[in-house]
């Protein structure tokens, strides 16, 4: 989707580079952005779609890097210099049984969480057809709790909603490969720090299926395959969404750039929209400043949270 030759009379998304904006002037460009929001959504109809902790965020999750959020609980309860270092795969090295603790915390707060408005929708969206994938960096499983399917290499290639990071539902094995459901017992044992041994090998202990930065594991929780099958969607896309992302993290603006360069290899850059839906502009910001040529970019800003704007795409 978005502008061509032959289309002179579409009208084109409207953002500015800019860190700080008055609100009326801001609130007039997000009211024009959504109504091109609505109709470049109506007429797409191979969405896909990039996930952060924002969608989960009225769910009852903690997001990752707002005030009181995950970084800021690993800070404080494990006294470090900064609460991603728990995120870290030489934290967890060094001190594996209370990152895997932690991790547990998380696992319960996703069992109590409850899908929010913006997960229905996107059930709705890959119902209707019109949702090639949803990519997800978030570790809640909320997405499968409206019966939006995991995709698997192996056992669901045509599954809707591909876990970048993981689950915290789910250990493997790090020795056989073996996944397992978390169940009471594994949460009950690695919380008083006591390890899960794997009963498929017998030979290596468990670990929480979920990425972490600079993971020695991570052919065990994302494979290879997952950047070919993203490849293979963007290209194939007329419209791509960034909801709930604050592009504050490494991971998440390396995928924005990938995007980008897949569809620059098929001359589709500034044909297909590009839609950043956050409720802060620092979003926007951040994603732009880490681009270069910022010119090229086809992208929409709507200021919103999820479950306000994603229902409009439908």
């Amino acid at each position: 989707m978005g502008s061509s030759d032959s289309d002179q009379d579409t009208p084109q998304p409207y953002y500015a580079l800019r860190k700080r904006r008055k609100s009326e002037k801001r609130d007039d460009s997000n009211a024009r952005n959504i109504e091109l929001l609505k109709e470049y959504a109506h007429q797409a109809s191979k969405i896909v779609v990039f996930s952060g902790s924002g969608l989960s965020a009225t769910s009852g999750m903690s997001t990752f890097s707002t005030k009181g959020g995950l970084y800021d609980m690993a800070r404080q309860k494990y006294q470090l210099s900064d609460g991603k270092n728990l995120f870290t795969y030489a934290f967890y090295k060094r001190r594996k049984q209370e990152a895997e603790a932690f991790f547990v915390d998380i696992q319960r707060e996703a069992r109590a969480a409850t899908p929010a408005p913006g997960h229905v929708a996107l059930a709705r969206l890959s119902e209707a057809g019109r949702l090639s994938r949803h990519y997800t960096l978030n570790i809640d499983g909320l997405a499968t709790r409206v019966g939006m399917d995991v995709w698997d290499a192996e056992s669901n290639v045509d599954g809707c909603t591909v876990e970048m990071h993981g689950s915290v539902h789910h250990l493997v094995c790090t020795g056989c490969g073996t996944t397992t459901l978390m169940s009471e017992t594994h949460a009950a044992s690695l919380s008083r720090h006591v390890s899960v041994r794997c009963d498929v090998c017998k030979d290596s202990s468990l670990r929480f299926k979920v990425m972490m930065y600079d993971d020695d594991d991570g052919e065990y929780i994302t494979p290879d395959d997952v950047m070919d099958l993203m490849e293979e969607d963007v290209k194939g896309a007329d419209m791509i969404v960034w909801v709930g992302i604050s592009f504050q993290q490494s991971a998440s603006t390396s995928y924005f750039r990938k995007v980008r360069h897949w569809l620059q290899e098929d001359d589709k850059h500034q044909r297909v929209v590009q839609v950043v839906i956050n409720p802060s502009d620092e979003a926007l910001w951040n994603v732009l400043t880490a681009s270069s040529n910022q010119g090229e970019l086809n992208i929409l800003e709507v200021l919103g949270t999820a479950d306000h704007i994603l229902p409009m795409l439908l």
